[in-house]
């Protein structure tokens, strides 16, 4: 009950801080939590007495902006929780955008801010609420913030939270490049999700060790302390997202076992059944032999028995 109360108070102070972060309405905030005005002031208290937001006037507060900054979420943070970070998102295009092959102008046109970017920098470059876009031929590239996190139980939920965020960047792309560009056009193209506080990440780094693991697929899973916390036990690559969910789940289930179900536990456990059926098929083998030659010797004496009635 413990552990479910600390994340329900983490998942409230990490969304209002990721709310401050686009508006600083507070009743607009207090509804979509669905939370009092009273339990609202509370968390921002709180907030606030740990340096996470700062009040800029009455009823005015926003999120301490810089990735220096960004250490003190662990004050708030649950042990193995998951950070989602490093976002990179393909945004697909409508098939027919009138003038796309001369967005360049459309940008000079509009005003709006680019720079040309690429190995033969030829693409434009804008931004989008603080991320840069690159507007390519068929697609649109959004690189996310490289101080921005998103902390969740796990990362189904972490990664929830950044669709929401890309969700909101292409809203402010369709209203500056006059697009219409819809949800489902977007794809993850790379993403980080990481074990936070993790016990197994901060033992490695105390000792300096490096953890960086490939497979077929290239480099999977590392550990590393990027945010200054001790340490973080990462699942990146193609296939971060699905290796994360098992990850964490091993994780935790080892934990609860004081990781005493380990491969040699389950091979000596496997190993004494073995010898224990071994012991019950010689204790087995050793019974039959006695009830076969107990059956030899009934037949026997059956023999006997009826011999006797003859010569009687």
């Amino acid at each position: 009950m413990k552990v479910k109360i600390q994340l329900e108070k983490q998942n409230l102070y990490l969304s209002i801080i990721g709310m401050l972060k686009v508006s600083t309405n507070l009743t607009k905030i207090q509804k979509k939590l669905s939370i009092s005005k009273q339990k609202l002031n509370y968390y921002l208290r709180e907030l606030k007495s740990k340096g996470l937001i700062i009040q800029k006037g009455r009823g005015w507060y926003e999120p301490v902006k810089g990735s220096k900054n960004s250490t003190k979420y662990g004050s708030i943070l649950v042990k193995d929780s998951v950070r989602g970070h490093a976002y990179v998102w393909d945004v697909k295009l409508p098939k027919k955008i009138e003038g796309w092959d001369k967005r360049i102008e459309r940008l000079e046109k509009k005003g709006i801010h680019f720079k040309l970017v690429g190995a033969k920098e030829t693409t434009p470059r804008i931004k989008a609420l603080g991320r840069k876009v690159w507007l390519c031929n068929n697609h649109l590239r959004v690189f996310d913030k490289k101080d921005e996190s998103y902390y969740e139980k796990n990362a189904i939920k972490s990664r929830s939270k950044a669709f929401q965020q890309i969700k909101l960047i292409v809203g402010v792309l369709n209203n500056k490049l006059g697009t219409s560009i819809k949800p489902t056009d977007i794809s993850f193209r790379k993403e980080h999700y990481a074990l936070i506080k993790n016990d197994l990440a901060i033992e490695e780094n105390k000792k300096g060790n490096i953890w960086r693991i490939n497979d077929e697929d290239g480099e999977w899973l590392l550990i590393d302390d990027s945010l200054g916390r001790g340490g973080e036990l990462e699942t990146v690559g193609k296939k971060a997202y699905k290796n994360n969910i098992p990850l964490q789940s091993w994780w935790n289930e080892n934990k609860e076992t004081k990781f005493k179900v380990t491969p040699s536990f389950i091979l000596n456990t496997m190993n004494g059944i073995q010898q224990n059926q071994l012991g019950f098929d010689k204790n087995m083998q050793s019974h039959l032999a006695v009830l076969d030659k107990l059956g030899t010797a009934v037949d026997e004496l059956r023999k006997e028995i009826s011999s006797l009635k003859k010569d009687n």
